[in-house]
């Protein structure tokens, strides 16, 4: 009984994600692409898609899909709606799962099984009382389908109705708008989060301020120190918050920067020291390899979060005991920042995806579901700055996610 209630309260989570994503101001894809990967992590598929109906010839188009191979990619991009499982769903009009293709006559489903997949799952987009498309999925896991999972893939559906009804009615937007504006969007799907979070934070922001000077009397300097830690970090976070809550009351305001002289040297340091007790907890070693006094002119906290962001994902990439090495230093008129990890590493084929919102790395998707925008966020602020950000990577030896930035002698 526990385990249902657990359940049914990550299945309302993951539905609340969701309507997030679909009021943002994402694009059509985009949208469908968040929710392909939310859907995704909390029912464990290994492949999932959405399909737009077509009521003139009666045929379903693939619009999106998370893993599919060439030849299911293949089948589903433009069928003629038959007898199969999916025309089924469409002809029904009503969701399906079933937890054995393999030996179950009524739903068999060739291809999928000898793709190694025996579970499948799938409820048709409805709007108007017109069928608009199916999204579904499979999974290689036998009877892992139940009602619960069933009920969320209806919710699922229902929820996308108006994204895949525009899909339907036009072309879903080119690559190139996409990549214009993902990062504000992104922006504005988040402020709405900022508004929940801002109260917790301002209280431990002042009982922090008063940890502070009472450890400062008693002259404790390594708790003072972790301390003034946790105050830097949370008055960094409530910045950020101030700022997605500014965003969201003007979709059209830029993601800007207030850029002025600072010491890089400095700053690495300090952001080293607030995420050494996390390398710690995973007996990792966190070593600093940054040439001295090191003067550029850039936002400092922008930067910082860059930093954060790269540096958090190698230490919850990295394998306990693992290494993590945070390099800086001048290459003519640019400073090299090199964040080298001894994780996993990433296949060449998830590489050019990473920066973009939403997507999270196959060795994320068991973990813990979150926004996948770290990566992305990150990009926009190197770009806004005139430098550049790009990753090396061979699986089983780590990554080096690096960043370039401007150097204006004066």
């Amino acid at each position: 009984m526990q385990q249902q209630g657990q359940q049914k309260n990550k299945y309302l989570y993951v539905l609340s994600d969701i309507s997030d994503i679909v009021s943002s101001s994402l694009s059509e894809r985009e949208v469908l692409d968040g929710v392909l990967w939310e859907l995704g992590n909390v029912i464990d598929l290994d492949v999932c898609w959405v399909q737009k109906y077509s009521p003139g010839n009666k045929t379903l188009t693939l619009v999106i899909h998370h893993g599919l191979s060439d030849q299911l990619v293949k089948e589903l991009e433009a069928m003629t709606v038959g007898n199969d499982i999916i025309g089924v769903v469409a002809q029904t009009r009503k969701p399906l799962f079933c937890n054995d293709m393999a030996n179950d006559a009524n739903y068999r489903w060739e291809s999928a099984v000898q793709n190694g997949f025996l579970s499948f799952i799938a409820s048709p987009v409805i709007s108007g009382g017109q069928l608009l498309g199916i999204i579904g999925g499979l999974s290689a896991k036998a009877d892992i389908f139940t009602v619960n999972e069933l009920k969320l893939m209806a919710a699922v559906s229902a929820s996308i109705s108006e994204v895949c009804r525009k899909v339907a009615s036009g072309p879903v937007d080119t690559e190139m708008a996409k990549q214009q504006d993902e990062i504000t969007h992104t922006h504005l799907f988040l402020s709405a989060l900022s508004h929940e979070l801002k109260t917790p934070l301002t209280a431990i922001i002042a009982s922090t301020g008063l940890l502070i000077e009472e450890l400062d009397r008693q002259h404790e300097a390594v708790l003072l120190k972790l301390a003034e830690n946790i105050s830097r970090s949370a008055s960094s976070l409530q910045n950020r918050l101030n700022e997605l809550i500014n965003l969201s009351k003007n979709k059209d305001e830029s993601y800007g920067i207030a850029k002025k002289d600072f010491d890089f040297s400095m700053l690495a340091a300090e952001v080293a020291d607030q995420v050494l007790s996390l390398a710690k907890q995973k007996k990792q070693t966190l070593s600093l390899e940054v040439e001295p006094y090191i003067k550029i002119n850039a936002d400092d906290q922008r930067i910082e979060q860059v930093l954060l962001n790269l540096l958090s994902n190698a230490i919850k990439f990295t394998p306990e005991g693992g290494q993590i090495f945070l390099r800086a230093a001048k290459d003519g008129n640019r400073l090299v920042i090199n964040v080298q990890d001894t994780g996993p590493g990433i296949p060449n084929e998830e590489k050019r995806k990473l920066f973009i919102p939403y997507y999270h790395p196959s060795s994320d998707r068991s973990g813990i579901p979150g926004l996948g925008l770290g990566l992305a966020i990150s990009k926009q602020i190197v770009e806004l700055h005139g430098g550049a950000i790009w990753v090396q990577s061979d699986v089983g030896k780590g990554s080096t996610f690096s960043f370039s930035l401007p150097i204006h002698e004066k």
